[in-house]
């Protein structure tokens, strides 16, 4: 008998520890699952925010109240200076610059006008800074006109290294030296660094032509046509000034000067007056 009440009583007490672990665990679970149920409803809300464009319009509503609090206090757009515009189009780039006056100056963006004003092909590169309390400043600085590239019928400025500048307004460079040849400014400036090397020739010129991608030919503007050698284009324009200021073959009424052959000038004359050649030893120059 007395065994049978130990029993009960062990039974008893084991029943009442796992009611106790029983509803433990149910108070556990209910504190977690409402936790985790907040979680998860914290991390909706936080993505449907998002994905609504919450985000984006609470930043561009800050960003706004900024601009006008600035504006407020005085940094409000003024002036807009611009330095080394020469042949840039005024109206094009006030068009691209996009701002008026009395904006806030902090609704300027540098780094937009930049981007716009680098579509302009006279502009080879450009800084743009805010100047506090009320400027912007643009620095330009603009490809050189260096030649007129006769091509397809239409003539174009181009720079020294043979960027295509414009067709318009060309009328404006009609003493810039014409070019002939399909990739004649492609070679512009390698002709142009030996022409500086001999100004009195140089400025003689008219219009050049390339030949066969591989030489130049030179049309002085009184119609003497110059003939250039593949290689040594250099020593050749050398010969020609010197045996010009020796003789002033350049001034003559002559046809052609063809400098293709390393150890003479040869000289073609009009029809009816004889042709002459000047040979060349150790760089001097004498007819014969």
């Amino acid at each position: 008998m007395l065994r049978q009440t130990k029993t009960r009583s062990s039974i008893a007490k084991s029943s009442r520890q796992s009611n106790r672990w029983l509803s433990t665990a149910l108070v556990l679970f209910k504190r977690v699952g409402l936790r985790f149920a907040a979680m998860l409803f914290v991390l909706w809300l936080g993505a449907w925010f998002v994905l609504s464009g919450g985000v984006q319009k609470t930043q561009n509503f800050a960003i706004q109240e900024f601009y006008e609090a600035s504006a407020k206090a005085g940094f409000r757009l003024n002036n807009i200076y611009v330095e080394g515009r020469e042949n840039t189009d005024a109206s094009l780039l006030m068009a691209l610059i996009n701002a008026e006056k009395g904006m806030p100056l902090f609704a300027v963006d540098p780094h937009k006008i930049r981007i716009a004003l680098a579509d302009i092909s006279w502009i080879e590169s450009i800084a743009v800074k805010r100047v506090f309390p009320d400027s912007v400043h643009i620095n330009i600085v603009e490809r050189k006109p260096a030649a007129l590239w006769l091509n397809e019928g239409r003539l174009m400025v181009v720079d020294r290294t043979g960027y295509q500048i414009t067709t318009q307004n060309v009328d404006r460079f009609e003493d810039l030296l014409i070019l002939n040849g399909k990739d004649a400014p492609v070679h512009l400036d390698v002709l142009q660094s030996y022409l500086s090397a001999v100004p009195e020739v140089a400025e003689r010129i008219d219009q050049a032509t390339l030949i066969g991608k591989r030489r130049w030919d030179l049309h002085l503007k009184n119609k003497i046509t110059v003939n250039l050698p593949e290689d040594n284009i250099g020593l050749a324009l050398q010969r020609l000034l010197k045996t010009h200021q020796e003789d002033g073959i350049l001034d003559k009424t002559i046809k052609n000067v063809d400098l293709r052959q390393d150890d003479r000038l040869i000289i073609e004359a009009y029809p009816g007056t004889a042709q002459k050649q000047y040979s060349f030893v150790s760089g001097k120059g004498s007819p014969i």
